[in-house]
Formats: C-alpha cells, structure tokens, sequence
C-alpha cells in the first residue's frame, strides 16, 4: 500500500501563504513609497512661493484680477492683452480662496491636490464595480498614485487635475447608474461632465464616452440625456458670455485655436512611451473579448487618446496633455490584471507566460517614482533661484513704474498682481492676424512701456531657440524695442539665459 509522505501537504500549504506574504510585503513597500512621494508634493507645493509653470502663474494673475474686482474675460483688443483660455470653474475657485487670506499659489495648488486624492478615490470606486480580484484592484490605484504626470500635475496649480476628477466623478456616477438606473444618478451624472467642461474645454472624453453607451443600450434615454446635457452646456455658455459682455467664447474658444507643431506630439510620445509605455502594453493585453461590462472603460481610454493625439501638438501644450488618458491606462492595466489573473497565479506558483507581466507593472511603478523623486528635488532646488530672481527684477516692476511689459508672467504676479500684456498668447494672436498689434506697438515706439522684461538680448540678433513659446514677441515689436529702448540690465535667472531688462531711450 502507497503512503503519502507527511511533510508534502504542509509545504504545499505554505508555498502559496509564503508567496502571498511577498505580494502583500510588495504592495505596502510601494504604496509607502507613493505616500511619501505624496507627502514630498504636499509640503513642496505649500513652501513654495514661486510658479512651478508659467501657465501656473497665469492663471493665478487672472485668478487675482478676477478676484480685485477686473473680471475675468477682457476685450483682446484693449489693455491688458490677456487671455483666460479655460472655463471658469478654477479661476472662480482660486479667486474665492484668495478672497479669504489663502495666497494664491497655495490655494490653486490645494485645489488640484485635493482634485487628485478625489481621483484617485473615483479610481479605486471605478474598479471597485470593475475587477474582482482585490490585488488587481490596490494595483491599478498605485499604478495611477505613482504615476509621475499624475502626481506633477496634480500639485500644480492648474485646471487639469480639477477637470479631470470631473470627468472621472461623472464616468464613475454612469457606473453606479448602469446598477441602480435612477433619474438622480444620471442628473448627477450630467453635472459632472458639465462641471469638466467647464473648467476645461477639452474634458469632454468622458461626456461622449457616457452618452455613446446611453444611446446604444437606449436610444430614448440616450437622446434625452444628450439633449439635456448640451442644452445645459449651452445655456451655462451663453450666460457666462453675458456676463462678461461676450468676451467669454471670445478668450475660451477662438483665443484658443493656436497653430500646430508636430513636433510638440513627438516630444510628447517620446515621454508617453518612456513613463507609460509598459503599462499600456498590459492594458491591451486585457482588451481582447472585454464584453459590455467593460467596454465603458476601454471607450472612455479610446476617446482621451483621441482628445490628446488631436490637442498635444498645440503651441503651448505640455505634459499636463495626457494626464487623462494615462490615468485611464492605468486602470485599463488594472482590469487587465484582473481579467489574466496575475495574481492568483503568482501565489499559485503558476509558470504561465502571464505571471511575466509583473515585470512592466514594476517597472512602471519604479520608473515613476525615480521621476516623481526627480521633479521634487528640481522644484527644491530651484525654489531659491527663483526668489533671487524675483528679488532682482522687483525694482524694475514696481507698480509706480506705470506701464509694463515683461515676459516674467511670475514676476508680475509677484510685483503687481496683475499684467499689461501676455506676451505668449499676444504674439500667436498677431501673427493669426485676430488682434490689433497697434495700441501695444504704438505704445513700444512712443516709449510708454516704463520696462521691457524679455528673455533675450535684441541687440545680439534673434535668440538662440526655435520655440514659439519662448519667443517673447512679433518681431516687428522687437524691432520696435531695438529702435526705442536701452538695455539697462541683464539677469542671471534660472531659465534660459535669464533676463534682460530695457528702458526708454531718452532724449
């Protein structure tokens, strides 16, 4: 008669506890390491005093005129030749923050910190209703929690982060509604989306996302939901342009239509392959076969795709682009996992192919880490720089000075709280022909401006960049400058070669 050995059935037991030790082990060690890099943002975001980005910077000068009592959409052909590309759902919010003693860099940034911890919270819900397996679901939030743009952005005080928990917030709410099919749930749902739009006009993956799946399971609900959605969207619209004597669609939409550089999608690729490019290949294992439960999800990472393939070659755009759309690979990485069944088969001892996917999820989570740790020290570093640089410049912004034109957005907001001309968006304005360059030409020949703060000397010939973000003017007003204006001091700043500052020649 056969005997079992006695020692086999308790190793056989133990293997699998010792390997679900390790994965257990592995998730708190990274998710340590992605609430101190969290922490690190946090306390980063609050002792700074200096803009991490220039849009950072305008939109706290427009946050703060907004707030003093100068609106908040202008007339592009009158002074001051700004513009307020977004909605104004984060202005509005910034501003309120400011008018309760909460400086403003701090207070944007607040709003986007809390807009990530609120996403990453719709994250963990989303694929709550999505995966069963637990371990895939903890996965697909680290995967996004350590995401470097994610977290970059995320405290930064800009839309993005706010728009997207938005749109994230109303994918969730459809969810709950495809469960429950209450009328509340799907009013919820349009608020939301609405909400997005209009804090950024490109937010819209999520709204065309729910309303394509409410038309296709019905075409009546659909319909309904569609119409009542964009008559909102429109009527919302149509107020806020009132409001600001029609300058709205004029700043936020026309104002926005900047030319394109495919270059500006290469670099962007580049990045995306580099940070996210691993997981992105785990999510389209996970595609195959995904079934109607899914398909929102898949659709909705489609359709962001689509929006930042469309947008990321804009002038002017930067990383905070595709923001959306890596959060929604990530958790297309998440169901993925779940649906190969990665983790019940590490802990099995499984050698399948599939238990190799472990390797690009922790090369994922490690390569953003290093970069997330990367851009903290930057920001430390620099932060001094900075206010050294501010220092120098603050006698040469002073508001008794008059008249200003500086391409140091940062500086003014530091010096004045507000700003004469926008340099960047005044320029692609000009060369599109949709604006008047006279006033602020003719003030540049008659001497008006009291300084000129530009990123080059116009005395040694063009500047040494081919970036229609750095180049501070039309040429036809550096001329102008050349012609009207003495150098007076030249900057060591932390960017670039620094700044140059010029006065009017005297005669």
């Amino acid at each position: 008669m056969a005997t079992v050995p006695l020692t086999a059935t308790p190793l056989a037991i133990s293997l699998p506890a010792t390997r679900e030790r390790g994965l257990r082990i592995a998730f708190r060690v990274f998710g340590i390491a992605i609430t101190a890099a969290l922490a690190g943002h946090l306390a980063t975001l609050l002792w700074a005093r200096h803009a991490f980005t220039g849009v950072e910077a305008m939109v706290a000068l427009h946050s703060n005129m907004l707030a003093h009592g100068e609106g908040l959409y202008r007339d592009l052909n009158r002074y001051p030749f700004t513009v307020s590309a977004y909605g104004p759902v984060f202005y509005s919010l910034t501003a309120l923050l400011e008018r309760m003693g909460v400086p403003l860099y701090q207070g944007a940034r607040s709003i986007s910190f809390l807009a990530l911890l609120g996403t990453l919270w719709c994250a963990w819900s989303v694929l709550g209703m999505l995966v069963a397996n637990r371990y895939a679901r903890f996965a697909g939030v680290l995967l996004a929690a350590a995401t470097a743009n994610l977290t970059f952005w995320g405290t930064t005080g800009q839309v993005d982060m706010l728009a997207i928990f938005w749109s994230l917030a109303a994918f969730r709410q459809f969810l709950v509604w495809r469960e429950e099919e209450t009328t509340k749930g799907l009013v919820l749902c349009g608020i939301l989306a609405v909400l997005a739009m209009f804090t950024k006009q490109t937010a819209v993956a999520a709204a065309v996302t729910i309303s394509l799946c409410l038309l296709w399971d019905n075409r009546r609900r659909g319909v309904l939901w569609v119409g009542s959605v964009a008559a909102a969207a429109v009527a919302a619209a149509l107020g806020v342009n009132a409001l600001n004597h029609g300058h709205f669609f004029e700043n936020a939409v026309f104002a926005n239509l900047n030319p394109f550089r495919w270059q500006k999608l290469a670099q962007q690729a580049q990045y995306l392959a580099l940070t996210a490019g691993a997981l992105m290949a785990v999510a389209v294992l996970g595609m195959r076969d995904a079934g109607r439960r899914l398909a929102p999800l898949y659709l909705y990472t489609g359709l962001a795709s689509a929006v930042w393939l469309v947008t990321a070659p804009k002038v002017g755009s930067d990383l905070n682009y595709q923001i959306e759309m890596t959060l929604l690979w990530c958790l297309s990485a998440a169901v993925a996992l779940d649906r190969l069944e990665l983790f019940p088969k590490i802990v099995a001892g499984d050698k399948n192919w599939v238990t190799l996917v472990q390797i690009p999820v922790a090369l994922h989570l490690v390569l953003n880490l290093v970069v997330t740790g990367k851009s903290l020290v930057e920001r430390a570093l620099i932060e001094p720089f900075k206010r050294a640089d501010i220092a120098a410049l603050q006698p040469y912004l002073a508001p008794e000075r008059g008249l200003v034109l500086a391409a140091h957005y940062d500086a003014m907001l530091q010096t004045r709280g507000r700003i004469d001309v926008e340099t960047l968006i005044y320029s692609l304005l000009v060369d599109a022909g949709r604006i008047n360059p006279e006033p602020v030409l003719g003030d540049i020949e008659a001497r008006k401006f009291q300084t000129v703060v530009l990123y080059h000397n116009v005395f040694a010939g063009p500047p040494a960049w081919d970036s229609p973000e750095l180049t501070a003017l039309p040429k036809v007003h550096l001329e102008a400058v050349r012609k009207n204006y003495r150098l007076v001091k030249h900057v060591e700043g932390p960017f670039l070669d620094g700044e140059y500052i010029y006065e009017p020649l005297r005669d």
